[in-house]
């Protein structure tokens, strides 16, 4: 029987800002570490092990399995250093890890054991890279003992073997070995199944899964240093439908605006915002990537009433009533929902605006389509979805929002936008950076999802050549929703 931690110490975990593996932090092959701070993290989880690892601890997190002290100080080790790989996105926009970063990533680590202890980040540990393992062999029906050691197939970022999670797997009765083809092949046992399942349930829960596709999309998002040029290229109406919306939302000279996911300024600047409310005004633009900001801020060269600040939707880092409107395009759908919307109803007047810009669900019938991203609509097929699972809500979705939220006077209207598929670098970078693809393809290891996304980007060029121009373009429904909040009422 699979034991966890309690839900709460994952959310805890979750909300300090630690991550348990490099790939959620984007480290992939770009990652880069400062060698004072590779000897940092080593000293620092032998240290873990020598001073806070003791027989009351492993018997906490392993019970009677036979571990070794290398999972604990492993365990210090990688999320130490992928909370550092971490931070370093949140603070410079690239995982460039420097050895203050380190130290400040292994303080929180050290922290965190002290509010909680040792045995519960360990165990926060093991069934998170449990997840991981099982979602491989799951995926794969059956992996070589060598594939699964090394990690090659679902986490390539490790320099050590991970024998010791596979004995664990088998002592707990969750693999199989068996000798097939000339090699040791590993599988789920029945009991390992269902191991799987309510690991999956249970990270979900503690909201473990969504944040590892947020993580995933920004760490991405943050490395796309074109992302203006390849927009421009996919989606040629995307200025002009800004500007629409700026209109439509009704601002006005010398307002006090905040923009939430303000990505590159391309509604900032191209789109009127800043142009809208004029040097008697301020805007405030806000986004959780910090390479996307510091792109935007690189654009400002005029507006000295335009300031920019990282923030994620869900917790503005402003006070009530600061703000007499709130508006963003193409942020929400990224957010948690409800949470966000809250936020900006907080930090705006009583009476003013909060507003949104954002793609619905797009039809994805046509027939170039179906054939470029087969492998992606065959996945959302075998785990039984009529379409890839995404981020996208529906327009009476995010109208109810609106009006669950509390907001008054809630007005909505729609709009198409046309997305070319007509050159095939520009669409897989864009999507890469939009991630709308992300929430299906984090379901499956790391390289799986690599080789999914490379059969995109080969059929792309078929599909370039054998349709015409004029059938590779698809109509994306965009809704632009505005609403007032409650004005406050006398006596």
């Amino acid at each position: 029987m699979v034991e966890f931690p309690s839900e709460q110490s994952m959310i805890d975990f979750l909300n300090r800002g630690l991550v348990i593996s490099p790939w959620l932090a984007g480290i992939d092959a770009r990652g880069r570490v400062d060698e004072a701070a590779f000897f940092l993290l080593d000293e620092g989880a032998q240290e873990f092990i020598n001073t806070s690892w003791t027989d009351e601890f492993q018997t906490q997190a392993f019970g009677a399995m036979p571990v070794s002290s290398r999972m604990p100080r492993t365990a210090f080790y990688e999320i130490a250093a992928s909370t550092a790989v971490w931070l370093a996105h949140e603070e410079t926009g690239q995982p460039d890890v420097s050895l203050e970063l380190t130290e400040q990533a292994m303080a929180m680590v050290r922290q965190f054991c002290s509010d909680y202890d040792p045995a519960t980040l360990v165990q926060l540990y093991r069934v998170a890279t449990q997840y991981e393992n099982m979602q491989a062999i799951a995926y794969y029906e059956e992996m070589s003992e060598r594939n699964f050691t090394l990690g090659r197939l679902h986490r390539p970022w490790v320099e050590y073997s991970l024998s010791d999670e596979l004995l664990l797997g088998v002592a707990r009765g969750n693999y199989r070995i068996r000798v097939g083809e000339g090699q040791r092949l590993v599988s789920l046992t029945i009991e390992g199944q269902e191991t799987f399942l309510r690991t999956e349930e249970w990270l979900e829960a503690t909201g473990y899964l969504a944040r590892r596709v947020r993580q995933l999309h920004l760490s991405r998002f943050n490395l796309l240093s074109n992302f203006h040029e390849l927009a421009a290229a996919v989606m040629p109406d995307w200025v002009g439908h800004r500007q629409s919306f700026t209109q439509w939302l009704d601002l006005q000279p010398g307002m006090t605006v905040l923009e939430v996911g303000c990505g590159d300024g391309v509604f900032t600047f191209d789109g009127g915002l800043a142009k809208t409310v004029g040097p008697s005004g301020r805007v405030v633009a806000t986004d959780a990537s910090r390479g996307m900001l510091n792109q935007a801020m690189k654009r400002n060269q005029e507006c000295d009433w335009v300031t920019f600040q990282q923030a994620w939707a869900e917790q503005l880092p402003f006070p009530d009533g600061a703000f007499d409107a709130a508006v963003g395009v193409s942020f929400l759908h990224f957010t948690q929902l409800e949470q966000a919307l809250s936020e900006m109803r907080r930090v705006v007047k009583p009476g003013g605006i909060v507003g949104s810009f954002h793609p619905l669900p797009f039809s994805m019938d046509a027939p170039f389509f179906k054939e470029w991203f087969a492998p992606l609509l065959a996945l959302a097929s075998k785990n039984d979805r009529e379409r890839p699972k995404d981020f996208l809500t529906s327009g009476e979705g995010m109208l109810d929002a609106f009006h669950r939220a509390g907001l008054t006077a809630v007005t909505s209207e729609l709009v198409q936008k046309r997305a070319l598929f007509w050159d095939v670098s520009a669409v897989m970078g864009f999507s890469a950076g939009v991630g709308w693809e992300q929430e299906e393809l984090a379901r499956i290891p790391w390289q799986a999802r690599e080789d999914v996304w490379a059969q995109i980007a080969s059929r792309g060029e078929r599909v370039c050549v054998t349709f015409p121009r004029e059938d590779r373009v698809i109509q994306i429904p965009m809704q632009m929703l505005k609403g007032r909040t409650p004005k406050q009422e006398c006596g």
